[in-house]
């Protein structure tokens, strides 16, 4: 560096026709005084460095200018020691060659310090960088494995295995569009000639609907039996989250139950999308009776509608995630669509009427879903 430092002193000096100008003196006066300011500066940089700027500046550059003055003298020694010039010629070097000596030490010195002073704080600011990544990115795992356990939880609260009954078929499906999500189902075995199943969904997404779906079956369960109506259960269920849910949640929610013996359907609705019920004759009935979303209005009744069951129907509950999916196009999967795809494949079981809807509502909105998807289907034998 001191080497580069004296040819580019030296074409400075001839191309400003500097008279005297001579490179052998001029390599030795910048190798002496670099050797003598650049240890001077490794010292005082750390002390200066205990300051402020603009202050580190203020104690830096006076002391360099010290610094500079006496390396300056030393190196014009050395200069008129090699070159045997007598010592009364310092004075008048040192004004001539000196001045410039010291200019040069300055601007070189500030350069260096300017430098190192940057590459130490885009070492600082690269290494908050980096422990800020190293954060988000342990964070952001951590996140992705509460989210796993919290899925976990969420699906073992759901039916491992639905039960079913004879004279019945029902199948069912859960699939968040996140790790969690509000939709859910159930179904509660009362008897060997009778069921109940519900269906519903949360508003909003995330561990928030997560945590009132896992409230809302607590006290499903507590509060189901063959003794309890549907429209009675509802309004249990209504009161428990009126005095515990926010005031911009609430729940859908659609409950049934089925007594085989009877062929007797019998449910009461809370906002939830209306179920279809298929007819082996192809007709298809909306089961739209019900009142409001549970959690909005404290005291609300709801009331119980019958309908008689025979034997090919085939009972379909659903959230809005199967009729709002998507096409590349934007439109809906809608209802008709439903309908007629139900009707077409009625000489199915549950199970593969199941599998059929989800494998075509995913393939019409290419496996993205706008919201949760649920489905249960039931078959009457």
């Amino acid at each position: 560096m001191f080497l580069v430092v004296a040819v580019a002193l030296f074409a400075v000096l001839k191309v400003t026709n500097w008279r005297d100008a001579d490179f052998g003196a001029i390599l030795i006066y910048s190798l002496v005084i670099g050797n003598l300011t650049w240890p001077a500066m490794v010292v005082l940089a750390p002390f200066c460095d205990r300051f402020r700027g603009p202050v580190d500046w203020l104690v830096y550059f006076p002391i360099l200018f010290l610094v500079a003055l006496a390396s300056s003298a030393v190196a014009l020694l050395a200069v008129l020691a090699i070159y045997r010039a007598p010592l009364s010629a310092f004075r008048d070097q040192y004004w001539i060659g000196g001045r410039l000596g010291v200019v040069v030490v300055l601007i070189v010195g500030s350069i260096i310090r300017l430098y190192d002073v940057t590459r130490e704080k885009l070492e600082r600011r690269n290494l908050e960088l980096q422990r800020t990544l190293e954060d988000g990115k342990t964070q952001s795992e951590i996140q992705e494995e509460e989210f796993g356990k919290a899925r976990e939880i969420q699906e073992g609260l759901l039916p491992k295995k639905i039960p079913q009954v004879r004279g019945l078929e029902i199948a069912g499906v859960w699939q968040p569009t996140l790790a969690v999500g509000g939709d859910f189902y159930d179904v509660v075995k009362f008897g060997e000639g009778k069921v109940g199943i519900c269906i519903g969904d949360v508003v909003g997404k995330r561990i928030s609907a997560a945590l009132l779906m896992a409230n809302l079956l607590a006290s499903f369960r507590a509060f189901v039996s063959e003794l309890v109506s549907p429209g009675v259960l509802a309004g249990k269920l209504n009161d428990v989250l009126c005095n515990n849910i926010a005031a911009d949640k609430f729940i859908t929610f659609w409950y049934c139950t089925i007594d085989v013996h009877r062929g007797k359907l019998t449910y009461a609705g809370a906002g939830q999308w209306p179920p279809i019920l298929f007819r082996k004759s192809g007709e298809a009935i909306l089961l739209k009776e019900g009142g409001t979303p549970l959690g909005i209005f404290p005291g609300q009744s709801y009331d119980d509608t019958g309908v008689d069951l025979e034997s090919g129907d085939h009972l379909v509950l659903y959230t809005d995630g199967l009729t709002e999916a998507m096409n590349s196009d934007g439109e809906e999967f809608g209802e008709a669509r439903l309908v007629h795809l139900a009707n077409r494949n009625q000489r199915l079981n549950a199970s593969e009427l199941l599998e059929s809807l989800a494998k075509e509502v995913t393939h019409y909105c290419g496996g993205n879903f706008q919201d949760d998807l649920t489905l249960v289907v039931i078959s009457v034998k």
